[in-house]
């Protein structure tokens, strides 16, 4: 009998409607508000819709082509203002409190496209993690150490390419250790025990807590092998993509095919070939070294093909060019 195939760990980025697989993960590790809990696919998917979060899946394909989420990530950026105000007094059970806010209207909490593209422009974005959740969550165990391969990477390519001022993480302090090998710094630690919360904490919450934090002027002294010293390096962009083209590109990059981009867009395919002209139309204006002008023909086919090919490579490796920024047009 030939061995069956192992199983294999695709990461992609978060759309609307993923999130019924986030909250699945959430609730098995993350403490959340009864309320939030009851209504919490359907808060991460308006934040999705409103384009107020980032992250990505990892999904776990079995040899039959089924597939299972082992894995999610996601951050958010929120106003200065907020970030100075946690800072002075920081709060345990924060994606909690963030998210139940949410619930009750204020999703403003969260930046939006438009907003992010300011702080791009300007001195920079603050950013919260939220969560990070895997099954199993023994970092240990042989599957553990499998989903955590793929997720620093991943991780990377998720949270690269923006302008970023800080990044704020609040965990139980189990986490301790891996918040410092990525490069956090311990900001302040929250024991419940000693020092209660002004607002209740969810059932189940870890009474031993901490805010971990970075921010830009903390590079210079941390190894830039972390994964933290990676985030902060930013360029700007070349390109300035539609917001249209980056979504495609974002999709592209996941390894979907025009049919399931059209999908997941909600758009016809026509209109993707349509703006993957356009794409190609502008790489060649902006840096025509990227794909030599013979190849720079209409229609699809090897030509087509390997011309998306190198754009998609080098969108992947310059992430600031899928980013809110300036663009040129809408």
């Amino acid at each position: 009998m030939s061995p069956q195939p192992a199983s294999a760990l695709r990461p992609r980025t978060l759309l609307p409607g993923d999130g019924k697989s986030i909250a699945r993960l959430m609730r098995k590790i993350t403490p959340l508000d009864d309320k939030l809990d009851r209504n919490l696919a359907k808060v991460l998917d308006d934040l999705l819709e409103e384009e107020r979060l980032i992250g990505g899946l990892i999904e776990d394909y079995d040899a039959a082509g089924a597939r299972t989420v082992v894995a999610a990530t996601l951050s958010a950026f929120v106003p200065p203002e907020f970030r100075e105000a946690y800072l002075d007094r920081p709060w345990p059970c924060l994606t909690n409190w963030l998210l139940l806010r949410c619930l009750k209207g204020d999703s403003g909490l969260f930046l939006d496209r438009a907003e992010q593209a300011q702080g791009n422009l300007a001195s920079g974005l603050d950013l919260v993690m939220l969560d990070y959740i895997q099954t199993p969550m023994d970092f240990t165990s042989p599957e553990g150490r499998r989903i955590m391969t793929v997720f620093f990477p991943f991780f990377l390519s998720i949270h690269r390419g923006y302008n970023l001022n800080s990044m704020i993480v609040e965990a139980g302090a189990i986490y301790e250790q891996m918040a410092l090998s990525a490069g956090f710094r311990l900001y302040k630690p929250l024991d419940l025990d000693t020092d209660p919360p002004a607002e209740p904490v969810p059932t189940g919450a870890s009474t031993k807590r901490a805010v971990y934090f970075f921010q830009r002027d903390m590079i210079a002294d941390t190894p830039p092998s972390t994964p933290v010293s990676a985030v902060f390096t930013y360029l700007p962009p070349r390109f300035r993509f539609t917001a249209g083209e980056q979504r495609t590109l974002l999709r592209a990059i996941d390894g979907l095919t025009d049919e399931e981009i059209a999908g997941t867009l909600d758009v016809s395919r026509d209109a993707v070939k349509q703006t993957w002209r356009s794409i190609y139309d502008h790489v060649i204006q902006v840096m025509p070294d990227l794909v030599d002008r013979g190849q720079m023909v209409s229609g699809e086919g090897s030509r087509g093909q390997e011309k998306r090919r190198r754009i998609v490579a080098y969108v992947r490796d310059n992430a600031q060019e899928l980013r809110p920024h300036y663009l040129r047009r809408g």
